[in-house]
């Protein structure tokens, strides 16, 4: 196999799985979704100028795939490293986004063969 062939393929695959984390009508919803409530957060941190609960919100509409990784950003002090938990929300962003996109892609081809109807 060539460079270009394998370089190709990797392209491939990165327009792929974009389309299927991004560019369907359920993630897109879901990003819409945490876009809104990440500056709804912005706007009352600025505004309201209370960083008691800054944040809890985004934490809450990422948080089956986000808890796992957000965990990593509280050290022995109970003290969050701030980094850490921007980075541990988008990841969850992301995967929830991909899961969202699979349950898309398989509750479409379902529908393209045919398929029955879960209730009857």
């Amino acid at each position: 196999m060539t460079d270009h062939h394998t370089c190709r393929e990797n392209l491939m695959f990165a327009r792929k799985l974009f389309r299927l984390a991004v560019a369907n009508p359920l993630s897109a919803a879901y990003l819409g979704v945490v876009g809104a409530v990440v500056l709804f957060e912005v706007v009352a941190a600025l505004v309201g100028g209370g960083h008691d609960m800054a944040g809890i919100w985004v934490g809450m509409v990422t948080m089956p795939a986000s808890l796992p990784l957000v965990m990593f950003a509280v050290n022995e002090t109970g003290e969050p490293n701030l980094a850490l938990y921007g980075v541990g929300l988008v990841v969850g962003v992301g995967l929830q986004s991909l899961a969202m996109g699979l349950l898309w892609k398989l509750v479409r081809s379902d529908r393209a063969r045919g398929g029955r109807p879960l209730h009857s």
